[in-house]
């Protein structure tokens, strides 16, 4: 899998984004993370839900990510299995 493409692999849909990860967020980093995530390079995930992931890319399931904001806080970024809507939010809001 190359995760240095600068295509997505997959449509985030609507994004959405919960109250606490819309105070602990800056824009930058925001969107970052959408960028990283839409291209298939899901952070700071465990092995076996990578390839979980890449499953679900194949087979129309969800997708998860999790990022380090600047505060060195971590958050998820979510895609639904229909692709029709992603949520970033922060680890206290899962």
């Amino acid at each position: 899998m190359n995760t240095n493409t600068r295509s997505p692999r997959f449509a985030l849909g609507q994004i959405l984004i919960a109250p606490q990860a819309q105070e602990q967020l800056e824009t930058a980093e925001l969107r970052a993370a959408l960028h990283r995530h839409a291209r298939g390079d899901w952070g700071e995930i465990r092995p076996d839900a990578v390839a979980d992931n890449e499953l679900g890319l194949c087979e129309g399931g969800s997708v998860c990510s999790v990022f380090r904001d600047a505060r060195d806080e971590q958050f998820c970024v979510m895609t639904n299995g229909s692709r029709s809507a992603t949520l970033v939010l922060t680890w206290a809001e899962l």
